[in-house]
């Protein structure tokens, strides 16, 4: 996790937090966060998984295999 605090993100932290609560209810639901590179998706999802960690809720993480510096149209 990265060091210093973390500041904004409030509304996507409630709509992860919201995710959360539903399936604690037990609805079953996903979050996928997108987003151009260096726009911090990574440190948002890992300050959400440091203030679930010792919670008891399973935190699964994926990534897009390096498509080199071109890329395809819509890849994820």
């Amino acid at each position: 996790m990265h060091p210093g605090r973390f500041v904004g993100r409030r509304e996507q932290l409630a709509r992860i937090d919201g995710a959360l609560r539903r399936a604690e209810a037990g609805e079953p639901g996903v979050v996928v966060v997108g987003g151009e590179g260096g726009v911090g998706k990574t440190r948002l999802l890992e300050q959400v998984a440091g203030r679930l960690a010792g919670s008891g809720v399973r935190v699964l993480r994926g990534a897009c295999v390096e498509l080199g510096t071109e890329g395809l149209p819509l890849a994820p």
